[in-house]
């Protein structure tokens, strides 16, 4: 039987995206029940107050959480930085195949030239 490895570091910056973007639909969905679990509790007045108030308190870190994460999201997945991120990427494996080693230290100038964003790259060390 082989075991389950993480490949996150393997993930190119749009599979990556595509990944958060279906777990926060998931948590989005999560969320939502418990909500919903909760107001039935509120509702219901045999309910410990206790318990309620501590699932109240885990709701709202969970909203917050949600709330921070899809701004992150959203922000990431703006086209700019996308193209940015793709193009640093794209730079990064380049230079690794040429000189058969990651870069370890680079330098790197992002420019807006006529609408349109170039990246200019330059490795300054390897990793041996």
């Amino acid at each position: 039987m082989e075991k389950y490895n993480e490949t996150l570091h393997d993930l190119t910056w749009p599979e990556l995206l595509q990944q958060v973007s279906a777990i926060l639909a998931r948590d989005v969905k999560t969320l939502e029940s418990n909500v919903n679990y909760y107001m039935k509790l509120f509702n219901d007045s045999n309910s410990d107050k206790t318990q309620l108030n501590k699932l109240f308190e885990k709701l709202q870190l969970d909203k917050l959480r949600y709330a921070y994460m899809s701004e992150l999201f959203i922000r990431l997945d703006e086209a700019n930085y996308k193209m940015m991120i793709m193009s640093l990427e794209s730079c990064i494996q380049q230079e690794t195949e040429l000189q058969n080693r990651k870069p370890k230290d680079w330098s790197a100038t992002v420019r807006c030239e006529n609408g349109e964003i170039k990246l200019y790259f330059m490795a300054l060390s390897y990793f041996q």
